[in-house]
């Protein structure tokens, strides 16, 4: 089970970062514009190289470009750029062009970040929108104004003629043809496999945005509460912890001593850039109207330096009804290397141990009880130190969240201030936790149990008697699972000759889901036995109730007798511990497979 928590750890770790930044880049209540899509006339704008020359979309006329939005801090978007370099390689002799255009950052980032990699990278043309983050124009950012994005990376393939012929969102990798099916819509010879497959992907990307629209619609018809009874340790109604921060001038403060008393508005923020206009306005305005009725926020600016506070957040202080505070863990340690593929194992152990060190003193995670939370993000607190409500978000976004909690905690509100919708106890009530089941151990009967395939026909493990069974437990939601797809086909097809199926058992996830993402996908996988539990989220999920599986993608080897032989747990790339995990079951598998899965184990091992 650590091996599971160091792997999802390291996911969390990357959409936390992801989160600090994008939630601190000043998301805007109000996106001026819908996202640009096919069709519409790529707007110019100008943009800086390192040097601080200006660049204009404008230069490129007459060439196919593909607009890259990205940012430094943006982990998918560093991902991204092998596979879209090599689509600006392979098609530069027809006059394809990439325009890597920063958001989002500091012009101080992206002049250490690009010098540093251009070379990794040299079909792509780095540039930068000097709007940067946390400046006073940062709103008025190519990609947020003219372009509409909401996430990053997204590409906008533009034509010779300046008409957008696709919008992509996210990067799939290597399998990701949507761009160059874009290209051939701009006029580039493209292979016609990958023309075929990447319109496939655009027209499921385009289906899933429409379900997108379909569920905001039901939103506004029947809202959810946003905010929560209980976030990791806080639960309704138990004291919070308390903890030491420090003020403006440096000096300790006593987060009881300050509050005792008050109604209290956590506010969590990023240490790392200034807070939006509206954000600040909005808080200071609520601080004002109610410190009468003993509300006191606070802010309290996190997972940053000292320096990041003192420049982003100090100067504004003394002009707001609340206190803002400093986290003194400070920034997040950092690797040793650039890339943590340079890294050796005990670079990895001392850095796996740095950071569990760092994040232990970091005041929101040790506040909540070692969960992390994406920021900005709140705690509301009644008047006697005890927990009412969390939620994530800031500013009028986040004012329905805002005055419900601030109503149970006896705060009479302005008519303007009441929610739309005041939830009551038993709609925001919080599930019991889900019992823990222990893991089912080698050597042990794997249980039978029902799923539907695709067709919506029956499938047991028991059908496959005699076989070598890989069971792998997966979701149409989950990231790693769908990553470690392409490797489990591979494994598959080797083996299938020695008797060996796998048959892939979707858990926690709807039909809905399933249905479509199979439809889509089946074909990149013909030997993966697709299955869906019909319990879903419940409680007697197979997964659950018979495997004790506590984090996917987890996958059980079952040996011709029905014995589980060996256990799976995550993949990362380039790893062999699946063929070495079937020659635990009795599979022939090439010696020199079975030594390298037992040194990833052991690499694994040192990541602890």
């Amino acid at each position: 089970m650590k091996l599971i928590h160091l792997l999802i750890g390291g996911v969390l770790s990357c959409v936390a970062t992801l989160a600090l930044a994008q939630m601190q880049m000043a998301k805007s209540v109000n996106q001026p514009i819908a996202t640009l899509a096919a069709g519409a006339v790529a707007p110019d704008f100008v943009m800086h190289d390192i040097h601080d020359q200006e660049v204009r979309l404008s230069s490129f006329k007459g060439k196919v470009v593909i607009l890259d939005f990205w940012a430094t801090w943006c982990g998918p978007c560093i991902a991204s750029m092998p596979h879209t370099n090599a689509i600006a390689t392979k098609y530069a002799d027809q006059d394809v062009v990439v325009v890597a255009s920063g958001t989002s950052d500091t012009i101080a980032m992206f002049k250490k970040w690009i010098p540093a990699n251009q070379a990794k990278y040299p079909k792509l043309q780095f540039v930068f929108d000097a709007h940067e983050r946390g400046s006073a124009t940062f709103e008025q950012r190519a990609s947020s104004k003219l372009y509409g994005v909401t996430g990053i990376p997204t590409q906008f393939v533009i034509g010779r003629d300046g008409v957008i012929t696709a919008t992509i969102v996210g990067n799939g990798g290597e399998e990701d043809a949507r761009t160059e099916a874009a290209l051939a819509k701009a006029g580039v010879k493209v292979e016609a496999a990958r023309v075929t497959a990447g319109e496939r992907q655009l027209a499921a990307a385009a289906e899933d945005a429409a379900d997108r629209l379909v569920a905001i619609e039901e939103e506004k018809k029947n809202p959810k509460p946003k905010f929560r009874e209980g976030f990791a340790k806080l639960q309704r109604g138990l004291p919070v912890p308390d903890f030491t921060a420090q003020a403006v001038d440096g000096s300790a403060v006593k987060f009881s001593e300050l509050t005792q008393g008050k109604t209290v508005v956590l506010m969590v923020c990023s240490a790392r850039g200034a807070r939006p206009d509206d954000v600040v306005a909005f808080q200071d305005a609520w601080a004002r109207r109610y410190a009468d009725q003993g509300v006191l926020f606070v802010e309290l600016a996190a997972y940053g330096s000292r320096a990041d506070f003192d420049k982003y957040h100090a100067p504004a202080a003394a002009k707001l009804a609340y206190p803002v505070l400093f986290d003194p863990a400070g920034a997040a340690p950092k690797p040793a290397k650039e890339s943590m593929d340079e890294m050796t194992a005990e670079d990895k152990k001392a850095f796996s141990a740095a950071n569990r060190a760092h994040y232990s003193k970091v005041i929101p995670m040790a506040f909540s009880g070692g969960a992390m939370a994406p920021v900005p993000n709140n705690v509301v607190i009644d008047a006697q130190g005890k927990f009412l409500g969390f939620y994530v978000g800031s500013g009028p976004q986040s004012a329905e969240s805002l005055g419900n909690l601030l109503l149970r905690a006896g705060v009479k509100l302005k008519p303007e201030d009441r929610p739309k919708k005041i939830f009551s106890a038993e709609e925001t009530k919080e599930k019991p936790p889900e019992a823990k089941v222990p893991m089912l151990k080698i050597g042990a009967a794997a249980p039978d149990f029902i799923a539907t395939d695709a067709t919506g026909k029956a499938v047991k493990i028991s059908d496959y008697r005699g076989k070598v069974v890989i069971l792998d437990f997966w979701a149409t939601w989950c990231g790693p699972c769908i990553a470690s797809m392409p490797h489990t086909q591979e494994v598959a097809a080797h083996y299938k000759n020695q008797g060996v199926v796998v048959l892939a058992s979707c858990t926690s996830d709807d039909r809905k889901k399933f249905d479509t993402w199979v439809k889509r996908n089946q074909a990149q996988y013909p030997d993966i036995n697709f299955s869906h539990d019909p319990q879903e989220r419940g409680p007697n999920r197979a997964s659950h109730k018979l495997y004790g599986v506590g984090g996917i993608p987890q996958q059980f080897i079952i040996d011709r007798d029905g014995k589980v032989a060996a256990l799976v747990t995550g993949y990362l790339k380039g790893e062999s511990i699946l063929d070495a995990a079937l020659a635990k079951a009795g599979i022939k598998v090439d010696p020199a497979l079975i030594a390298k899965g037992a040194e990833d184990l052991k690499k694994r091992e040192s990541m602890r």
